[in-house]
């Protein structure tokens, strides 16, 4: 059964959650056509704070199967999967590697 369409955003064939701020649909959206690794961060969207998760919050930007394609967030590029992105709560997206250029930053991130 899928969800219903108002709960998305359909970018590219991608199924982003409706509340993911536009510049972040855009830069996911960027770095997974490009294939750019990258490191994300997640909080609290009111005020910026950063929860500091450890775990799951490194790879590459890939999209489930099915009929509501989410974003994943994989591994390495030998995985065959990985966890859906909780695309909605991403206040910093970073590229990974020497001079981890940040994409996209929350106004109010800390």
């Amino acid at each position: 059964m899928t969800q219903p369409a108002q709960q998305y955003h359909v970018v590219n064939g991608t199924y982003y959650h409706a509340s993911t701020r536009p510049e972040v649909v855009r830069v996911l959206e960027s770095v997974r056509l490009s294939g750019r690794r990258i490191r994300i961060s997640l909080g609290d969207l009111a005020t910026g704070r950063d929860w500091h998760e450890e775990h799951g919050v490194e790879g590459y930007v890939g999209r489930s199967v099915g009929p509501v394609k989410v974003p994943l967030l994989i591994h390495n590029r030998r995985s065959l999967g990985g966890p859906a992105m909780l695309d909605r709560c991403i206040i910093r997206i970073k590229r990974t590697g020497q001079g981890g250029r940040v994409l996209y930053e929350h106004p109010d991130y800390t």
